[in-house]
């Protein structure tokens, strides 16, 4: 690559050679050799009449006899330059020359390129086909190249002037001694006559240079021949469109769109087609400036003919062409189809020998072969790049021609991802062997054990895959020639020499960007990375060089310590993750051998030489605390730890994106670099304390290789993320082993969440055996907690276990609640001793029945007094209500209630599945006067039933001792747990149970009312309730001399059914009708005297159903109530 001055990516375009010092000598094809006494054959200039007749043939004359000359130096100085070409392919066998006969050197006239295939025209009439590796700006050294053919045009040895390709169309259109020969491409054979008929007597050709040659199907031929244009329509065949008839023989010309820009040998014309078609040629035709005419040197008299013409085609409808004075100042003049001259003129020094147009730029070739770039831009249009001004340059390889051609590919490696040999690595000068990166420390890549299956499934998508074990990406890259920012160039300048081939490439984009990083000006890369991407739609921000770009970017900025820019960069570069841990030697021993050499990750090689360069990140942070604090020591270790804080966190961060990108369908990292992000990752969230998301990381599915992570987190004693690791994976007796020496301080860890983690994992086991185990470990360590573990056991299994030895450990806590607990669950799990167990169970139930309502405290008294008024309460609304259907319809309000009916459904159930008289003695020692429902279930099972009643009308469960006593063949009654007090058989049927219940319940009815009448002191209104509820409903059981026996102050109304109902059976109906009339007379007498006491005492008492009690708060009703005149409160008879 030649550039001449400033900064080398600024520069417009860059060279490079094609080919260089061809053979390509007459000889090889035999053509005949040139005679001296032979006079020469007439010019081309004279033949089309650019040339009097009295002008002298150049044998007679020194000068050149034709009008324009376009080869004025090289004719004379043919035989006297000496090219030192440089063979490339075997050279052909050559035929000594006659005797007497001049050898003449073939030199390259015309050339044309088609990607990787190169024609070229010679000037002794052979079209030369090559081929040719892709060229490397980088290399300094031609690419290979292979001559494929040679093809003889057979016209007479001539110089081969043009050739113009059509790749779209297959074909290669070539100007050689005024004829036009077609031919198809690649293999170079002449199209047949009948499509493509041959054209002679040819001045110049030219085509619509609107087109794109490399894709046009059709294409438009400007032929100039004696004193005509033709212009021809290719495509399959050659169709002739258009004929126009000129005055004058064409020197020059070039065409765009329907106007036509020419060189007569008298002015230079635009000729619009479309008018000439339509019109008329005078019309159509505009005349612009003369052409510059032969003259006579004034000294010596001779003929000097001016430079041939040119003109050429810079823009849509746009033409240039030259014109000269006669001194060595030379015009470009840029002018419209319409003749204006809206642009400036160009200035050259002398005339150029060849001139091309590359928007914006004009490029020029001199006779001395330098070429020159001019910007059409700059109102100066001066120079903006030179060629070939070298003097040491032989002449063989300088520039004479500059051509617009087809086009080819070049490449620049600067981007190109690659991996080296570690041998290599060992070699580079620029390497820091006291890193990291030093190949005695390179780990060398072995087979793995590793389980990949969960990440080996990126294979098919990674690009990486396919560079390391496939080969070079080009093989597998399209060429995105067309891309703003791609290190694939498309170029269509050539440059011809005698025997050498260039191409002028513009600049790429992507060496201005570099240029722009390596400069450390990455805002300004970033705007034209950006601007890239916004201008090519087929350029993609994954593509090789936007991620080259932001790889670079982010390196530079990673070596300045600007740890945000460099991650922001990163992630959208892609570096490689395993690359950046070689920044970091630390994990370069945690990873091992689980990462694979540097040499072996593919990167660009100025990418690879930044890492060499850094070495390791600790020596950044050094660096920047170091300029940061100063002499400062207290302030420079401060910046050592923060800065290397947040180098990690940077580390940490890229990590997360990279994870995060390779879950994508078409994810950009090599398949390898998954278990090293996630194993990293464990690492430096560790290290970064980031608990959140190291336990996310490990309980996600990943692919952190358990061996590596576990040995770094011993080494640093972080046991509970070694056990977590353990319990991804299903190591459950490693990941218990590691909780339980932690849950006994073994060893120490601030994350572990004690004894309930342990025991919610306990809970996801399905192996019995290893739950059996650790419950047998939790009793001794924490027997509430085992209580849980309790619960994940089979049934099995835990009527397999040493129940005694136990509940011994139990009671050594003395916890009832958890030896309940425990009994309970082997009783569900019918256990051999379960009836053991269940007299045991009961036995627990008790105490903590005891504990919760007899205990010496006022939360005690409390709840004991809560639950006898309630049922008091509940009974007042409701006689027949027994305590036990009390307890069940209030067994969830709290922890005593649902254990007293849980007690009380147990002592109930048949067959009993407890030793009633260990249970009786442990309520008589516990609870005695408290629990007397249960004491009468109990004593009822052992055939004590009148001690039953007894304690039943004591504790005032007067429905239960009624069921017990008066319907002992109820479904509901207590009567039907003892086998004994079941009624004879015939007395279960409808008739023979009035006969069983007269001759078994009548003692019964007097026993129980006496009992009533008993305690009439003590609770008179309830005992006055019960006594007139047994009187009306068991009045034929009672004889009435019980009425001798009630308090004379009860009242009539008591009694009153009962009387009545006796005196119904008295056999004298008068006398009987006479006492009820007596009766009621007193009884109304009695009330008029209550009433009217009432109204001198106590004013009247009015009440609604929304009144309630003023101590229980309860609603009235229709219950019986009392009003205290004092404090006017009304009440429940009970809560009086």
């Amino acid at each position: 690559m030649e550039l001449q001055s400033g900064d080398e990516s600024l520069q417009p375009y860059i060279k490079q050679t094609l080919l260089l010092g061809l053979e390509l000598d007459s000889a090889q094809r035999g053509t005949p050799a040139i005679a001296e006494p032979k006079p020469r054959r007439q010019s081309l200039s004279q033949r089309l009449g650019f040339q009097s007749a009295e002008h002298k043939s150049p044998s007679e004359n020194g000068d050149a006899g034709q009008q324009f000359s376009d080869t004025a130096s090289e004719v004379d100085d043919t035989n006297k330059r000496t090219a030192s070409p440089k063979p490339v392919s075997p050279p052909q066998p050559s035929q000594s020359p006659a005797p007497g006969l001049r050898q003449r050197t073939a030199k390259i006239e015309c050339a044309e390129v088609c990607g990787n295939d190169v024609y070229i025209g010679t000037s002794n009439g052979l079209l030369v086909h090559y081929t040719l590796e892709t060229a490397e700006v980088e290399s300094k050294q031609p690419p290979e190249n292979f001559k494929v053919r040679t093809v003889d045009l057979k016209l007479g040895g001539k110089r081969v002037e043009q050739v113009i390709a059509f790749p779209a169309l297959c074909r290669l259109v070539v100007l050689c001694g005024s004829t036009v020969v077609f031919y198809s491409l690649p293999e170079l054979r002449q199209v047949s006559n009948s499509s493509m008929p041959t054209i002679k007597g040819v001045s110049c050709i030219s085509y619509d240079e609107r087109i794109q040659r490399s894709i046009a199907k059709s294409a438009i031929l400007c032929v100039a021949r004696m004193h005509e244009i033709h212009i021809y329509r290719i495509s399959a065949d050659l169709k002739l469109e258009q004929e126009i008839a000129i005055e004058s023989s064409v020197a020059s010309i070039c065409m765009y769109g329907s106007y036509v820009c020419l060189a007569d040998t008298e002015t230079y014309k635009i000729l619009d087609l479309t008018r000439i078609r339509t019109a008329s040629l005078e019309e159509g035709q505009l005349v612009l400036l003369p052409t510059q005419q032969p003259r006579q040197d004034p000294e010596t008299g001779k003929i000097i003919r001016p430079p041939r013409p040119r003109t050429l085609v810079v823009g849509p409808n746009e033409f240039m062409f030259l014109t000269s004075s006669g001194d060595d100042a030379t015009l470009g003049v840029i002018v419209t189809a319409m003749g204006e001259a809206l642009r400036g003129t160009l200035q050259f020094a002398t005339y150029p020998k060849s001139v091309v147009y590359d928007e914006p730029y004009v490029i020029a070739v001199f006779g001395n072969g330098q070429v020159d770039v001019y910007d059409t831009r700059s109102p100066e249009q001066t120079v903006v790049q030179s060629f070939f001004g070298s003097p040491d340059i032989p002449d063989g390889q300088r520039p004479r021609k500059v051509l617009m051609v087809s086009g080819t590919h070049i490449s620049t490696s600067i981007s190109r991802p690659e991996a080296i040999d570690t041998s290599e690595a060992n070699g580079s000068p620029n390497m820091d062997l006291a890193s990291m990166f030093n190949p005695q420390n390179l780990h060398q890549h072995t087979t793995s054990d590793l389980d990949t299956t969960l990440w080996t499934e990126a294979l098919g998508t990674s690009v990486h895959w396919r560079r390391e074990l496939l080969g070079d990406s080009d093989a597998l890259d399209s060429r995105r020639t067309n891309a703003v920012l791609s290190r694939w160039i498309s170029a269509s300048l050539v440059l011809l020499g005698f025997d050498s081939l260039y191409v002028l490439a513009p600049q790429p984009q992507l060496l201005r960007v570099e240029s722009l990083i390596r400069n450390q000006r990455i805002e300004e890369a970033v705007v034209a990375v950006e601007a890239a991407l916004a201008a090519d739609a087929s350029l993609s921000a994954g593509s090789e060089e936007i991620s080259y770009c932001f790889q670079m970017m982010g390196m530079v900025c990673l070596k300045n310590m600007l740890l945000d820019d460099a991650l922001q960069h990163f992630r959208r570069g892609f570096l490689d993750p395993r690359a950046l841990l070689y920044l970091f030697p630390d994990y370069l021993d945690y990873l091992g051998q689980l990462l694979v050499p540097f040499g072996r990750i593919s990167m660009a090689a100025s990418l690879r030489q930044i890492f060499y360069e850094i070495g390791d990140a600790k020596r950044l942070v050094e660096r920047a605390a170091m300029q940061l604090a100063g002499d400062n020591s207290e302030q420079k270790e401060m910046l050592l730890s923060t800065l290397h804080a947040n180098t990690l966190e940077m580390l940490e961060r890229y990590f997360e994106y990279c994870r995060m990108q390779m879950q994508q369908d078409d994810q950009p990292f090599a398949p390898d670099a998954v278990p090293i992000i996630d194993t990293a990752l464990v690492r430096l969230y560790a290290a970064n304390m980031q608990h959140d998301k190291l336990c996310a990381l490990i309980q996600a599915p990943n692919n952190i290789v358990s061996d590596l992570a576990c040995e770094y987190f011993m080494s640093v004693q972080q046991y509970y993320y070694c056990s977590l690791i353990y319990k991804a994976q299903g190591e459950v007796a490693k990941t218990l082993d590691i909780w339980r020496r932690i849950l006994q301080d073994e060893w120490k860890s601030e994350q572990f969440g004690g004894i309930s983690e342990y025991l919610v994992y306990l809970e996801t086991l399905k192996d019995q055996q290893v739950l059996l185990s650790e419950y047998y470990w939790l009793i001794e360590f924490d027997v509430g907690a085992s209580l849980q573990v309790l619960g994940y056991l089979s049934d099995a299994s835990v009527a397999s276990m040493d129940a005694d030895k136990v509940i011994q450990t139990i009671q050594r806590v003395g916890d009832d609640q958890l030896l309940r607990a425990f009994i309970e669950r082997l009783i569900a799990a019918s256990h051999d001793r379960a009836t053991h167990y269940m007299t045991y169970l009961l036995k627990v139930y008790v105490r903590q029945i005891r504990d919760f309502y007899l205990l010496d405290n006022s939360e005690a008294r409390t709840r004991k007094n809560s639950l006898e008024t309630s049922y008091k309460c509940a009974q007042a609304d409701d006689m027949s209500l027994t305590f036990r259907a009390f307890l069940r319809s209030i067994r969830n309000r709290d922890e005593g209630t649902h254990l007293r009916a849980q007690l009380v459904e147990i002592l109930a159930a048949q067959p009993p599945s407890y030793d009633p008289q260990e249970v009786l003695k442990c309520i008589e020692g516990e609870a005695k006067s408290f629990m007397i429902t249960e004491q009468a279930i109990l004593l009822v099972v052992l055939n004590r039933a009148e001690r039953a009643v007894n304690l039943l009308v004591e504790y005032g469960d007067y429905a239960e001792a009624e069921l017990l006593l008066l319907r002992p063949a109820a479904l509901i009654s207590l009567a039907r747990l003892n086998p004994s007090m079941e009624p004879p058989e015939d007395a279960k049927s409808d008739d023979g149970a009035c006969s069983w219940e007269v001759g078994t319940i009548s003692s019964n009815v007097v026993k129980l009312l006496r009992m009533y009448l008993a305690f009439s002191e003590s609770d008179d209104d309830m005992s006055a309730r019960l006594v007139s509820s047994m009187l009306s409903r068991y009045a034929s059981m009672i004889p009435l001399s019980v009425l001798d026996e009630m308090p004379a102050h009860w009242p009539y109304v008591l009694v009153e059914p009962f009387v009545c109902f006796h005196l119904q059976q008295l056999t004298h109906c008068e006398q009987a009708s006479s006492v009820k009339h007596h009766i009621s007379h007193a009884r109304a007498v009695n009330k008029h005297a209550e009433y009217m006491d009432a109204l001198k005492n106590h004013d009247r008492v009015t009440l609604d159903y929304s009144q309630t009690c003023a101590k229980c708060q309860k609603l009235l009703g229709s219950s019986a109530f009392v009003y205290e005149p004092e404090t006017r409160e009304v009440k429940h008879i009970s809560c009086a």
